[in-house]
């Protein structure tokens, strides 16, 4: 029976670590960083039924250190694949916003080998998160990959979507076969904002954190100002909510117990949920 206790109470905690992890009001921010996000913030749909999907996907140093979805349009084992696979997230607060705000979808995109970057994808929004609410909505962005210079290269691509201001809605990644078997996919960097970023923004809302163990301090560096922090314990109650005003924070953790906690901080463009382990 303790036993039993014991396994609920363990998926309840991560039921909570896993929700706290998917924002809905804007800034949004997805980096990609964490494998566990697909299946708690992203829904995955295999529409062509083959077994392969998108995927999270770790690059290492060596190649790029990237951190980003993932899907193929070949593989060694399968050979020529003939994808239609989508990515759905979790249901997104606009409600807030009219039509008269700049609300963008801004996002990286990358065909992985240069010889072979003729992939295609579509960016969707919508109220509803079935296929086919996506399929006949307005709102959407269709393109190959090497038409937009993103042979081999993230380029940072964006969807105006301030025509669904008031709505609350789901956005969509698409990739399907539609020039013939390619290679991979990637996309990256997601950020859902009311404003258009620029190459330096797409850079910097990318958190460096770090935590030290002998003054019992988490410090929080990015090239924004940073606006404000919230810390929760694996239970999800909220033991830290503090404003902040530099680029460079020092936040002392001595107050809590030790254990796992959830860390929110957001600047002026953006937001960034991590998990730090407090000694």
């Amino acid at each position: 029976m303790k036993r039993i206790l014991l396994l609920i109470y363990f998926i309840a905690v991560n039921y909570t670590l896993n929700a706290q992890q998917c924002d809905e009001t804007l800034p949004i921010t997805e980096t990609f960083d964490d494998a566990n996000v697909i299946d708690v913030c992203w829904n995955l749909i295999d529409a062509d039924g083959d077994g392969k999907n998108w995927y999270w996907r770790d690059y290492g140093i060596s190649n790029g250190g990237y951190k980003c979805l993932t899907s193929r349009s070949f593989s060694s084992s399968s050979g020529n694949l003939d994808p239609d696979n989508w990515i759905i997230s979790h249901v997104i607060d606009l409600t807030t916003f009219n039509t008269n705000d700049n609300i963008y979808i801004n996002y990286k995109v990358r065909a992985e080998h240069p010889s072979f970057a003729h992939e295609f994808y579509t960016v969707y929004a919508s109220p509803g998160n079935q296929i086919s609410d996506f399929e006949s909505s307005p709102v959407s962005r269709g393109e190959f990959a090497d038409e937009v210079g993103a042979s081999g290269a993230f380029v940072n691509r964006s969807l105006d979507i301030s025509s669904l201001a008031g709505n609350m809605i789901y956005i969509a990644f698409r990739h399907e076969n539609i020039a013939g078997s390619q290679f991979i996919l990637n996309i990256d960097d997601v950020v859902i904002s009311n404003s258009l970023l620029n190459n330096e923004e797409f850079i910097d809302f990318d958190f460096k954190h770090y935590y030290n163990k002998d003054s019992s301090t988490l410090i929080i560096e990015n090239n924004h100002n940073l606006e404000n922090i919230q810390i929760y314990n694996l239970l999800g109650k909220r033991v830290l909510n503090k404003p902040l005003v530099q680029s460079k924070e020092y936040i002392d953790l001595s107050s809590l117990n030790r254990g796992v906690y959830v860390v929110k901080v957001k600047n002026d463009i953006s937001s960034k949920t991590f998990k730090v382990m407090k000694y």
